[in-house]
């Protein structure tokens, strides 16, 4: 797993032991994104609502284990199962910053690899907090699937 700020954006690449079809449909099932999402000793989210197509609206909460609720919300811009899903991105805690989010999923001998990127902060603190939370989100979904593998 790997995420770094690379010019005025965040790239990263995961590798996960699952197909593509079903990296993605974590990332857009809202009872799967509810279950990874998140953590006990960060903040877990919730009531996500998505209109899985190019232009519909997605949105969701949070709840941090000591602090207040916030919430995401944006809209689709790229909706290509299993291959590519990009969405703006509209944080409540950093009002009027819409920044954008792009995954594209290849399939591999192990599974998929998952690059994303993440572009259009307004500020520096904006990029490197993200960064941050990028980790944690992508090491989330990977124990997701690794979770599930060992249920089977």
């Amino acid at each position: 797993m790997s995420v770094e700020i690379k010019g005025d954006g965040i790239v990263g690449e995961i590798e996960i032991a699952a197909a593509p079809e079903k990296v993605f449909d974590a990332l857009t099932d809202p009872e799967q994104l509810a279950q990874w999402w998140g953590s006990a000793d960060t903040y877990r989210t919730s009531n996500w609502k998505l209109d899985l197509r190019p232009g519909g609206e997605w949105s969701c909460d949070a709840k941090g284990s000591a602090g207040p609720s916030t919430a995401v919300a944006g809209r689709y811009v790229v909706v290509d199962r299993p291959h590519h899903l990009s969405y703006t991105w509209r944080p409540s805690w950093a009002p009027g910053e819409e920044s954008q989010v792009t995954y594209t999923f290849e399939p591999i001998g192990t599974g998929t690899r998952v690059l994303f990127r993440h572009d259009g902060f307004l500020s520096d603190q904006s990029r490197q907090g993200h960064s941050q939370g990028w980790a944690r989100v992508t090491g989330w979904l990977q124990g997701h699937f690794q979770q599930a593998e060992v249920a089977r």
